[in-house]
């Protein structure tokens, strides 16, 4: 066996492992400093203490406020606060939102939100437009 090729492969594994690790270290990192970043603006959105059904009954007054809520995210269509059916949202940036992966009925995702929009339903119920923006 050629020794020159080994040791060029060797050099190589020991090169990605190391890679490997430093993201696996980083990550935590800049994970932490969006934390940190978001903090302000989550405890704002808690001080708030907006609901659904406080939006929905608002309308318009909280247009551009940010509230801090549990979200069951299925599908594009299909995106709930607090897994309740009847609390839908739509959100703009879909792409951006991390989806839930359990069932419909398991339980949400702690997300920061920016309301966009309020409407209602000829059914009487409201939609929440929204813009995701960070999650834990």
């Amino acid at each position: 066996m050629d020794y020159k090729k080994m040791a060029y492969a060797v050099g190589a594994a020991a090169a990605v492992l190391l890679a490997v690790a430093w993201l696996y270290l980083a990550y935590p990192a800049a994970d932490w400093e969006m934390d940190r970043q978001m903090a302000p603006t989550i405890k704002e959105a808690k001080n708030l203490a907006l609901d659904y059904e406080k939006v929905v009954s608002g309308k318009s007054t909280y247009i551009g406020k940010h509230v801090f809520w549990c979200v069951q995210n299925i599908s594009e269509h299909e995106v709930f606060y607090r897994a309740d059916m009847n609390a839908r949202l739509a959100v703009s940036n879909y792409g951006r939102m991390p989806r839930f992966p359990g069932g419909k009925h398991m339980g949400c995702t702690e997300m920061l939100l920016d309301i966009e929009d309020v409407r209602k339903t000829p059914s009487g119920t409201g939609i929440v437009a929204v813009a995701y923006i960070y999650s834990r």
